[in-house]
């Protein structure tokens, strides 16, 4: 009887515990979620005369819904990654998945909690007292909730910049990336897709954090760990190769003004091509040598040797290859959106300015690092805006 007592205890204590840190960033991301978008977000909206009084826990409720699972998924996410060191794969994915159990009734305390936030700006204009104090214990609990999320948030944070072996190059590259995509986002606010609504300031602001977090970061680590794990001699992140970074730099600054002579009658008054301005170099170099050569020469370099037995410079130069292909698919609906006066002034657009630099920013990354494509492809765009003008 006493050991059945025993175990009773300690099962308990082992329930209370058992989602550790990665099923708690999960709950609790969850829940900060749901009442951000269902509660906070609904009164602010309300309370600023942008959305109407009626049916505000029905769209409370949706929102609800919305931030609750972006917030579970992001959750378990980061808890996966700022595991404890001690603590192996299997074990924080059973976490996780205890963790969504957990997620049911927490919910339901958080909803009740957001629907309530909800309410606020009925409650103010009623001045019902029970009401007003309805909403403020409201508030005062939803932020309990939300600061909880953070604070477990962080801890994981923590634990997964700790893991991250290439967190220094890493923390800078996405660093750069989102200051270069909030330049130019705020120089031209964009469109959101599909909506024909032009982001306002903040809305700038809050889209590039999220291009940044949905899309930067994990390209970005990706990238880094697939180079950690090509065989033999890998692609160096700063300016390597024969002579050293000297050799390096001057390299990539004949490559870059001999390109943008290449490509310079294209621009100007001859076809109405414009280079973007300063903003855009920067954030267009960065983005491109990111996305297409550290993330995808590497990836498909990785790939080719690892399933394919093919040699190192087999590898390289197809990998090249394949990177200045998507290029040409990315740049294509801008190309055709100029209007050149025949196909084949097209075709030596596409040539000049997106294959021919690919691949010579591709053969740098390969053979002198990152750094070296990095300063070349800045180079060429800004030869391009001095010469031109604009």
């Amino acid at each position: 009887m006493t050991n059945a007592m025993v175990l009773d205890r300690n099962d308990g204590r082992t329930l209370t515990a058992g989602i550790e840190l990665p099923g708690r960033v999960a709950v609790s991301w969850a829940v900060g979620g749901g009442v951000v978008a269902g509660g906070f977000l609904v009164a602010a909206m309300a309370l600023a005369g942008r959305l109407s009084g009626h049916a505000l826990l029905v769209t409370s409720t949706g929102l609800f819904v919305v931030g609750a699972t972006l917030g579970f998924v992001h959750g378990a996410v980061l808890g996966f990654l700022g595991r404890p060191v001690d603590m192996g794969v299997e074990r924080a994915l059973g976490r996780i998945g205890l963790a969504a159990i957990y997620t049911v009734p927490a919910l339901l305390i958080g909803w009740l909690v957001a629907g309530w936030i909800a309410m606020t700006s009925v409650a103010v204009w009623t001045e019902k007292t029970l009401a007003l104090v309805g909403v403020g214990a409201a508030w005062i609990a939803g932020a309990a909730l939300v600061g909880f999320a953070a604070m477990q948030g962080w801890r994981a944070v923590r634990g997964a910049y700790a893991r991250w072996p290439d967190r220094r190059l890493g923390t800078l590259l996405v660093a750069a990336l989102f200051g270069g995509l909030l330049a130019v986002f705020l120089k031209e606010r964009p469109e959101l897709w599909g909506m024909h609504v032009q982001v306002t300031t903040v809305g700038a602001v809050l889209l590039a954090a999220a291009a940044t977090l949905w899309l930067a970061g994990p390209v970005v680590t990706v990238a880094l760990a697939v180079r950690e794990r090509l065989p033999g001699e890998r692609p160096a992140v700063g300016f390597a190769g024969r002579g050293g970074a000297v050799a390096s730099v001057g390299a990539a600054l004949v490559t870059g003004i001999g390109l943008a002579l290449l490509a310079l009658p294209f621009y100007g008054a001859a076809y109405g091509v414009q280079t973007g301005g300063a903003a855009g170099v920067v954030t267009t170099a960065l983005v491109d040598e990111v996305l297409l050569r550290l993330f995808l020469v590497t990836g498909a370099a990785w790939l080719m040797i690892r399933e394919f037995k093919l040699e190192r410079r087999q590898a390289a130069a197809l990998a090249v290859a394949a990177a200045a292909g998507v290029q040409v698919l990315v740049y294509l609906p801008g190309v055709l959106a100029i209007g050149f006066p025949n196909a084949l002034t097209a075709v030596a657009f596409v040539a000049l300015t997106v294959i021919v630099p690919a691949v010579a920013f591709g053969a740098l990354y390969w053979r002198r690092g990152f750094g070296t494509a990095l300063l070349a492809h800045a180079a060429t765009l800004g030869a391009l805006l001095v010469l031109v003008g604009r």
